[in-house]
C-alpha cells in the first residue's frame, strides 16, 4: 500500500468512527488517527506480504464480537490473547491489521488482481473476498470503525460522539420505460402473454393497456409501475432517486430519451422534488466519449446538470469506470454491489470518495454502496419471497446498526404480471418495515 493508499483508508475509517471531523490522518512514521487533536489511535503499517496472503484467501484470523455484539466480525493478524486495541502510554494501539482489507475492499483493489470476469466484463461475487472469508453480510469497514469509536470514547471521557443518521434510500433504473415501445413491440408483447406465458388474461390485460397507452401514457405498465414507485416515495418521505438511459438509438436503446413521451415521464417525476441520475448504457462504462454523451443527452432533456449516475448492468472496471465519471463531472454513483448476492461489496454502506488505483489518488466520485437489488434476489439468487424480504430486513438493520445508508433497486417492471406479488410481499412489505422502525 503507498502513503496515499493508507491516507485514504484511514480517512474512511475515521469518517465512520468520528462523523463529526474532528480528526486528522497521519501516515508517518506509522498510520495514525489523531482525535480531538491529541489522541492518537496508532496501526501498523500494512504489508505488500499481508496483502498477498490476504488475496489469496489464506490468511488466518479471528472472530470477535461488533461493537453492539449481535454479529461476529473476523480480524486478521490479532495474535492469540489479545485485545484489539489497548492503551500504551497514552496512545490507541491498533493490534490487527485492519487497513489491508479495509483498502482491498475500499478500493476495489481486489479486483485488479483477477482477470477473469462474466459475460459483461463484471468482476464476479465468487472471486471476490467477500465471498472468500464470508464477508457479504458483514460491513466490516464500518465495523472496525464503531469498535474503534466505542474503544476511544469509553477511554477518553472528553469525546463525545453524535451518532450519525442513518437513511432508507430507494433507487430505481429504468431499463425499460414503456411495455409497449411501439406497435411491432405491442403486438410481439400481447402475442408472448398468449403463447408464451401462456395467459389470455394478461393477453387480454395488456391489449386493453396498450389502447389506453396511447391515448394516456401513464397507462402503460411500466410507466404506471414507475408513478407507483413514486406514490410510495412521496407518501412515505422518502428520498428516492430515479436513473434513466439516455439512448435516442442503437442496441442499447430501450426507449427514445428525446420523445416526448419520455420527457413527459421524467417532467413528473422532477415536478414531484425527485431526483434523476443517468443509468449508464451497455458500453458508458469504459468509454469517456460515449458516457459524455449520453450524460449530455439526458442534460438537454431535464434542462439541469446530471452528477449522479448508476451503470447499466452493474457493469464497472476498477482501471476506467472511477476515471470516465471524474472526467466527466460525476460526483455521486451507486453502482457498487455485486448482480450474485446481496450485500456489502465494499464493506461499508457509509458514502465515501472512490479512489482511483491507477493515479494512486482519491477521486471527487462519491460511491453511495447499493446494497440489494431485486433482480439479484429473485434472478440470481432464487430466493422465495419470503427469503427475500427476510434477507434485505437483515441487511437493512446491520445498516442502521453501523449508522451507514441502505440503498435498494428496485426496477418499475418488478411488479407487473408474475412479479406483481414480489412488489406486494417483498418492496411493499419492506417499506412498511422501514416506516414502522
Amino acid at each position: 500500500m503507498t502513503l496515499n493508499a493508507i491516507r485514504c483508508t484511514l480517512g474512511c475509517l475515521a469518517d465512520v468512527a468520528f462523523p463529526q471531523g474532528n480528526f486528522s490522518v497521519e501516515v508517518s512514521p506509522v498510520p495514525t488517527i489523531v482525535v480531538e487533536g491529541c489522541i492518537q489511535v496508532k496501526f501498523p503499517v500494512p504489508t505488500n506480504e499481508n496483502i498477498e496472503v490476504l488475496l489469496s484467501g489464506n490468511a488466518c484470523y479471528s472472530e470477535i464480537n461488533s461493537y453492539d455484539n449481535k454479529v461476529k466480525i473476523k480480524v486478521l493478524g490479532l495474535a492469540e490473547g489479545k485485545e484489539l486495541f489497548s492503551l500504551e502510554d497514552g496512545a490507541v494501539s491498533v493490534n490487527a491489521d485492519l487497513l489491508s482489507i479495509s483498502f482491498a475492499l475500499l478500493s476495489r483493489y481486489e479486483e485488479t488482481r483477477e482477470d477473469k470476469r462474466d459475460k459483461y466484463g463484471r468482476f464476479s461475487y465468487s472471486d471476490s473476498l467477500a465471498d472468500k472469508y464470508n464477508l457479504i453480510e458483514i460491513p466490516i469497514v464500518d465495523e472496525y470503525a464503531l469498535l474503534l469509536r466505542k474503544f476511544v470514547c469509553n477511554n477518553f471521557s472528553a469525546v463525545s460522539i453524535s451518532p450519525r443518521k442513518s437513511n432508507f434510500i430507494p433507487t430505481h433504473d429504468i431499463d425499460f420505460l414503456f411495455r409497449f415501445q411501439n406497435f411491432g413491440k405491442a403486438v410481439k408483447t400481447i402475442a408472448g402473454d398468449l403463447l408464451v406465458r401462456k395467459s389470455l388474461r394478461l393477453s387480454w390485460k395488456s391489449l386493453c393497456a396498450y389502447i389506453k397507452s396511447w391515448r394516456k401514457v401513464e397507462c402503460d405498465p411500466y410507466v404506471s409501475g414507475m408513478l407507483d414507485l413514486l406514490k410510495v416515495s412521496v407518501e412515505n418521505n422518502l428520498y428516492s432517486k430515479f436513473y434513466f438511459k439516455a439512448l435516442s438509438r442503437g442496441y442499447d436503446c430501450s426507449y427514445n430519451i428525446f420523445s416526448s413521451r419520455t420527457k413527459r415521464c421524467i417532467e413528473r417525476l422532477i415536478s414531484a422534488g425527485k431526483s434523476v441520475g443517468l443509468h449508464g448504457g451497455l458500453d458508458s462504462y469504459s468509454s469517456a466519449d460515449v458516457f459524455t454523451s449520453e450524460k449530455n443527452n439526458l442534460q438537454s432533456v431535464t434542462n439541469c446538470e446530471i452528477n449522479s449516475s448508476r451503470q447499466h448492468f452493474l457493469r464497472f472496471d476498477v482501471h476506467s469506470t472511477p476515471q470516465i465519471w471524474q472526467k466527466c463531472g460525476i460526483r455521486h454513483d451507486s453502482t457498487l454491489v455485486f448482480p450474485e448476492h446481496e450485500g456489502f461489496r465494499c464493506g461499508t454502506c457509509h458514502p465515501y470518495r472512490l479512489y482511483d488505483i491507477d493515479k494512486d489518488c482519491v477521486t471527487d466520485v462519491v460511491e453511495h454502496p447499493l446494497i440489494a437489488m431485486d433482480t439479484t434476489l429473485f434472478q440470481y439468487r432464487s430466493l422465495t419471497e419470503e427469503e427475500a424480504y427476510a434477507s434485505i430486513c437483515r441487511l437493512y438493520d446491520r445498516c442502521f446498526a453501523v449508522e451507514g445508508d441502505f440503498v435498494l433497486l428496485w426496477h418499475n417492471t418488478t411488479m407487473f404480471g408474475e412479479l406483481e406479488s414480489w412488489y406486494r410481499n417483498v418492496y411493499l412489505k419492506f417499506v412498511e418495515y422501514v416506516v414502522e422502525s
